[in-house]
């Protein structure tokens, strides 16, 4: 029993953690603008993911698992690179107006 509820949980929050990088994707690929966004932030978040995945993989390398903490990390690395896109298109705007 103490094993199930703890999967429920586990889909729970990764459920969330997927869900909640949605409206931020529809936000910078609808305004092509990342202005508000600190890139350091991503790359904490990355760092975090990886780590958690090691941490299955060394512990529980239950494939469900691996999974859900891959698409995690699948999407911040998305994030990330559309972040980083989106501001070096602005920096290169701005300097050819210069």
């Amino acid at each position: 029993m103490k094993s199930i509820i703890a999967l429920i949980l586990v889909i729970i929050c990764t459920t969330c953690n997927i869900v909640a990088y949605w409206p931020q994707f529809v936000q910078l690929i609808k305004t092509k603008s990342a202005d508000d966004i600190n890139l350091y932030s991503w790359i904490i978040w990355i760092t975090s993911e990886v780590s958690y995945l090691a941490y299955i993989l060394l512990e529980t390398p239950e494939a469900g698992l691996i999974l859900l903490q891959g698409s995690i990390l699948t999407m911040s690395v998305i994030m990330f690179t559309l972040t980083k896109y989106y501001q070096n298109r602005k920096k290169a705007k701005q300097h050819r107006v210069k």
